[in-house]
């Protein structure tokens, strides 16, 4: 093989590595959003990229041909050492950084780099008037120094800090991390040890490109687990903070209800009501078209809202022990839109359009009527939204068989009886149906969340 093709092929090996490390560093710094440890691997390959056409005109430049060749072998070798030290300084601050983000690494290590590359660079310095390193033939031709070994113990040097540090610390991370780390510890010293041995072939560069490529692959594979548990921290987060303002809502509106903060439970009850007679709908195929589980659970979610309106109200009008007047019902009546005006402006901070709208519905309509004689429009049959047909059986019944300032509470059995005569009338008839078929869990569950009781709340 001749020395022309040798050439061609070196040429092509770190123009190849070049470009590699030009993908690689552009592609970090145009994901904006990197860790520092991130940002030196980038260091690394802009530092790579140096070496690498540095290499290439240390091969172009070689021989008399032309005067510019005079100064461009000596400058390209000098900048191919002094670089390469480089690769090996922002490395190994990359494999630092990445560990310091689970474990404090000390400075010892940078110490323990920075005083290699020093010694590199001094004997890297010397090298332009003694020939150290690598020397220039008056044929302007390359060839290694008499103290050569040098640069091949402190890379050795470097080399064995990497490993060092990948072995103390490789289980704070992931195993693919650790194989991309490792990765720039073999191949590229590997390819130097085979450079070594057969002077003329370059491969240090080719094996400093696949070493990168493995860690960049490695490092989006991070990145995207990195943006997948943020995710998911960031759901489960909303989650709780969602439970907690829905409990903080659930003690409010209770408080709303009873103005007083001894123990009441209806809004708890509502809740188990409206959910049960939903799931038996569900189960029998009635209004199949609405009813789901999405439906069901911001139904359950919805319903203690339903009176959140009531705050308006003064107490002189709901606590009062006996019947209200006309203009003190009328006064009533406008809890309804009062509570669908709340809602709209408090949900709307964090919840979906679809439950707020449900809220909204179920507090400004379920005192409608099935024959249209409820308030506040009159709404008739199926023009009352489904969420608010359901919670006026649940909210009524509640309303029936428990005390209030106003009446005493009514047996089960009038109860149930009072609700079925107004099947067609108050409610809607396919609803009650269901609500009926349910009647022992409905009661279960006024037994166990009885205002004496403070297990739901």
């Amino acid at each position: 093989m001749t020395r022309e093709i040798i050439n061609a092929a070196n040429i092509a090996l770190d123009a190849y590595s070049v470009i590699v490390s030009i993908i690689i560093a552009a592609s970090i710094y145009l994901f904006k959003k990197v860790d520092k440890s991130a940002k030196w691997f980038a260091y690394t390959n802009i530092v790579a990229i140096i070496y690498g056409i540095a290499d290439i005109f240390m091969w172009i430049s070689e021989g008399t041909d032309a005067k510019w060749k005079l100064l461009a072998l000596p400058l390209s070798s000098f900048i191919f050492f002094f670089s390469g030290i480089f690769i090996f300084f922002c490395y190994i601050m990359y494999i630092i950084n990445y560990y310091r983000n689970s474990i404090k690494i000390g400075k010892k290590y940078v110490i323990f780099c920075s005083i290699a590359v020093f010694i590199y660079v001094i004997f890297c310095i010397v090298t332009i008037f003694t020939d150290c390193y690598y020397t220039i033939s008056p044929e302007n031709t390359y060839s290694r120094g008499r103290f050569f070994l040098i640069t091949v113990i402190i890379e050795v040097f470097l080399y064995g800090e990497a490993l060092f540090l990948i072995l103390k610390y490789h289980k704070n991370v992931h195993g693919f991390e650790n194989i991309g780390f490792a990765s720039f510890i073999f191949v590229p010293f590997i390819c130097h040890i085979i450079q070594l041995a057969n002077f003329g072939i370059s491969l240090t560069s080719f094996g400093l490109s696949i070493s990168f490529i493995i860690i960049f692959i490695n490092l989006n594979q991070k990145m995207v687990i990195d943006v997948e548990t943020a995710k998911s921290n960031y759901n489960e987060n909303k989650l709780k903070n969602l439970e907690l303002q829905h409990k903080t809502i659930l003690y409010l509106t209770n408080l709303i209800e009873n103005r007083e903060l001894e123990s009441s439970n209806h809004e708890i009850r509502i809740s188990s009501y409206v959910e049960l007679i939903a799931k038996k709908c569900l189960n029998d195929g009635v209004y199949a078209d609405q009813i789901n589980p999405a439906f069901i659970d911001n139904l359950k979610k919805a319903a203690p809202f339903h009176d959140i309106g009531k705050i308006y109200i003064p107490d002189s009008i709901l606590k009062k022990p006996s019947k209200v007047s006309e203009t003190e019902y009328e006064e009533i009546q406008k809890h309804t839109e009062y509570g669908s005006l709340i809602v709209n402006d408090i949900l709307s901070i964090s919840y979906e359009r679809d439950f707020i709208k449900m809220a909204s519905n179920i507090c400004k309509y379920h005192h409608e009527k099935w024959n249209g004689k409820g308030y506040p429009e009159h709404l008739k049959e199926d023009s009352i939204p489904l969420c608010s047909r359901i919670m006026a059986i649940a909210d009524v019944y509640d309303a029936l068989v428990t005390k209030r300032c106003y009446k005493n509470k009514m047996s089960y059995e009038q109860a149930f009886q009072l609700i079925k005569d107004e099947a067609g009338i108050s409610f809607d008839p396919q609803l009650t149906k269901e609500f009926l078929a349910i009647r022992d869990q409905i009661i279960e569950v006024t037994e166990k969340y009885n205002d004496n009781s403070i297990e739901g709340l």
